[in-house]
């Protein structure tokens, strides 16, 4: 569980993020409170269980960091435990991080360096997060989204300061990634390198399971095994769509309304000219004069115009405003005075001179008040389904605002809401597999498993850029928890006797690993360990660079890893069984006249010069600063984590 944010701690950005682990998502997931007592600076109460110069780090501050790690990951579909947390060294790593982000805002603030409110308050405004309608800072967006998330403004300030700190010293300008060519000719000839040798499979189903267990066996194996029938937290979720077309009734427009749109187009609805003209434009006169006499005299603009090496542009069906906005007046008049086909100009503009050709002139009749009325009423309902849609969703957040319940919001508005199942955050209902929820629940969802409690006031959630959205309250949250053994017990039956026959396919690869190093060949080995159905033995002989990847079969993984005519074994994926592999011979090559792959390695190593940089930059921190730790206190919090089960 913890290897994945290990990996991630050792990525460039997996350091800041995770020194700025709990500012993060305290904003996205609820941490904090409200009042603001909440600990920031080792200010707060509890026992101090490490002290980075005069800051201290409390058992408060872990215990919520922690807390804050597994909700999440629990909501994430990852049932996690606090036993396993404990037990991969969770704490110490929660506590190790904690310091370093605590060591570089110290060392920050001892060597003169100081984060202004002015920066923390521009960066506050530009947070998309803070935008209001007009897409502009919203004080009022600014405060509403801490409340909803319980943290005081105060409390986000200090947090954002001590992350300014810390992105001051962990980012490109002070992460490198230059790698000396002694250091990538080693990696880059190990991708030359080819190793041959075969493969056998002891397969699971090539094993006799034994007997079904009785109950006691059963309820024992699958005490031991809950976490693997846990289903993750879900969510009971109350909503209720608003979207254009449960507007458009009532705001469709009127004769009256139409009418009145009508008699303020002005000239809109006008008879008019439309006209396609296609113009060269030159710099000098004389260019142009001849090129106009080129044209009058029969030759096409465009034959002429590429003659000179130039090249026309072309308008069509333009109106003579339009035309003498996109070049000058002047030259809008000459192409409306001209007839059908004929050559007008040059005319003179503070672009140059212009020669102007019309291909097509286009008579348009005016329109009658019946002949408008659809397009007219068509702008003047989008416009009024606009300002209802915004009328509606102000009128919810205020009603919200207010201390509105959903239901109380949902009546005054007369929606219709709908109750959800009970569903993770990823909008799957592990009780109904052929569950399909429609295109509105995914980010229905997302906003449900923001909030902290049922009760907690509703929110206002944007669905489509159609301008739907959906008022959401969370009427219920379902703990993560093992389902009963007596609704799945024939799964667990069939899932037990799958492990009896994997652990009796483990003996039997292993019994195998001596005769195979003795040289028994491997179809001998396998007919002589009674290993009767499942794939023959399969030779390979690759080279490393042929086989890395994400999707690396185990046996090769395994092959590329140990000592020449040697035999290991490994797990096979989905509980099939244990590959047997047995390695014949290794060939080694030099990379130093291959550039791609010297090219390849130097572009896999260089992403982690930069982290180990930055580590090795943290620890010199550590060292300058008088960092120490209350082993008493740490292991009094483990102690009780471990007993309680829970961080709060």
């Amino acid at each position: 569980m913890l290897n994945s944010f290990r990996r991630f701690t050792k990525s460039r950005f997996g350091l800041i993020a995770v020194f700025v682990f709990l500012a993060v998502i305290a904003l996205a997931f609820a941490a904090g409170d409200i009042t603001g007592v909440r600990s920031n600076g080792g200010t707060g109460g509890g026992n101090v269980v490490a002290k980075v110069g005069d800051r201290k780090i409390t058992d408060a501050e872990l215990r919520e960091r922690i807390d804050i790690f597994l909700r999440n990951l629990q909501r994430g579909g990852q049932n996690v435990t606090m036993a396993q947390f404990l037990a991969q060294g969770g704490l110490e790593l929660a506590l190790d991080e904690m310091i370093n982000g605590a060591s570089m805002v110290e060392f920050g603030k001892q060597s003169g360096m100081q984060v202004s409110k002015k920066l923390v308050d521009g960066e506050i405004a530009s947070n998309p997060a803070f935008f209001g309608l007009d897409g502009k800072f919203s004080q009022k967006q600014f405060e509403e989204l801490l409340g909803q998330n319980r943290i005081s403004p105060v409390t986000f300030r200090n947090q954002m300061t001590d992350d300014r700190y810390r992105s001051w010293f962990v980012n490109r300008a002070t992460i490198g990634n230059q790698i000396p060519e002694g250091v990538v000719l080693p990696y880059a000839s190990l991708l030359l390198e080819r190793r041959a040798g075969v493969v056998g499979l002891v397969s699971t189903i090539a094993m006799d399971p034994g007997a079904d267990p009785d109950d006691k066996t059963l309820t024992a194996w699958y005490n031991g095994k809950r976490a693997r029938y846990t289903v993750p937290e879900r969510r009971i979720l109350r909503y209720a769509v608003v979207n254009p077309d449960s507007l458009k009734d009532r705001t469709a427009a009127t004769e009256a309304e139409i009418a009145d749109a009508y008699k303020k187009a002005g000239n809109r609805f006008a008879a008019t000219e439309k006209r396609s003209v296609r113009q060269l434009v030159t710099l000098d006169q004389a260019t142009a004069n001849r090129i106009a006499n080129e044209v009058k005299g029969g030759k096409t603009l465009a034959a002429a115009a590429s003659a000179a090496g130039l090249e026309p542009t072309s308008f069509e069906g333009v109106e003579k405003a339009a035309l003498a906005k996109q070049t000058a007046p002047a030259v809008a008049d000459a192409a409306f005075a001209a007839a059908q086909g004929a050559v007008a100009g040059p005319i003179r503009s503070q672009l140059g001179w212009h020669i102007l050709q019309v291909e097509k002139v286009e008579a348009v009749a005016a329109k009658t008040l019946d002949q408008a009325r659809t397009e007219l009423a068509g702008e003047i309902g989008a416009r009024k389904l606009a300002e209802a849609l915004a009328a509606l969703r102000q009128s919810l957040e205020d009603g919200v605002g207010d201390g509105k319940t959903f239901d109380e919001a949902v009546a005054d508005a007369k929606l219709t809401a709908t109750r959800s199942p009970a569903l993770t955050a990823a909008g799957t209902n592990p009780d109904d597999p052929n569950y399909k929820p429609d295109a509105t629940i995914a980010p229905v969802m997302r906003a449900g498993f923001t909030f902290e409690q049922a009760g907690d006031e509703p929110q206002v959630v944007a669905l489509g850029a159609d301008g739907t959205f959906a008022l959401v309250g969370l009427e219920r949250v379902v703990p993560a928890a093992p389902r009963p053994l007596a609704q799945i017990r024939d799964r667990v039956v069939k899932d037990y006797l799958v492990e009896q026959a994997l652990t009796k396919a483990r003996a039997v690869a292993t019994g195998m690993i001596a005769k195979l190093e003795k040289g028994v060949p491997m179809q001998q080995a396998l007919a002589e360990a009674g290993v009767t159905k499942g794939p023959p033995p399969k030779p390979f002989d690759f080279k490393r660079s042929e086989i890395l990847g994400p999707n690396m079969a185990p046996y090769l993984q395994m092959a590329f890893q140990m000592a020449p005519k040697k035999a290991k074994l490994v797990e096979g994926s989905n509980r099939e069984g244990y590959y047997v592999v047995y390695l014949d011979k290794v060939e080694e090559h030099s990379a130093a006249n291959d550039p791609a792959a010297l090219q390849r390695v130097r572009g896999d190593i260089a992403p982690q010069v930069g982290p180990e940089y930055a580590r090795q930059f943290i620890a010199s921190m550590r060292n300058h600063l008088k960092v120490t730790r209350n082993e008493k206190a740490i292991a009094a919090l483990k102690a009780e984590l471990s007993r309680t089960g829970s961080a709060r």
